[in-house]
């Protein structure tokens, strides 16, 4: 059992993992997980929380330039470190778009036989617009949903749709803030226009 601060890794993860599972089932949507994040005290909290919950000694994972989140990470899950085919993809800066491709051409989209062996990307951003400034489509969405998407956000949504990945394969995308909002974009939801 890990104790790391007041982090209960039974009862935050499995309350932090509720909310992912909220998220991904109702796209576009904004959960908030900085309750737990918040006993962690650390810089990447909430990207620690959901570490935490995710990993194990039975997955991989890749923190993108952030060798200090890749160590702490490593260090409470057991989880191997690789840099190619991860499971989970951390990103905890900003991007070019150059990087952004070459991310989701390390990234696995799992296969038609096997789509669950996929590649789930985390990546932190800065904040979600306060108005609704692109339109989502696809599984888990009542015809269509806005959603306050940066620029930045966009970008990930976009090259993942050039990776023209076949169903059911695909990649899912989290994005969470230091504040500890998380919003989930499953693999079939597309940008409309």
């Amino acid at each position: 059992m890990i104790k790391y601060s007041a982090f209960d890794d039974v009862h935050d993860c499995q309350e932090s993992f509720r909310l992912m599972l909220y998220a991904i089932s109702n796209p576009g949507e904004i959960v908030c997980i900085n309750k737990q994040a918040e006993k962690l005290k650390e810089d990447c909290g909430v990207l620690l929380t959901v570490a935490l919950m995710l990993l194990d000694k039975e997955t991989s994972f890749s923190a993108v330039d952030n060798e200090a989140f890749a160590k702490t990470a490593a260090d409470l899950t057991y989880s191997k470190q690789v840099s190619e085919k991860a499971d989970f993809i951390f990103v905890t800066e900003k991007c070019s778009r150059e990087d952004i491709a070459d991310i989701f051409s390390r990234a696995t989209p799992g296969s038609l036989v096997e789509p669950h062996t996929n590649s789930v990307l985390i990546i932190a951003v800065d904040k979600f617009e306060e108005t609704s400034c692109c339109c989502l489509i696809g599984p888990g969405i009542n015809v269509s949903k806005q959603a306050g998407l940066t620029a930045y956000a966009k970008q990930w949504i976009v090259q993942r749709d050039l990776m023209e990945y076949e169903y059911p394969t695909g990649v899912d995308i989290y994005f969470v803030t230091a504040r500890g909002e998380l919003m989930a974009i499953p693999r079939k939801v597309r940008m409309e226009g």
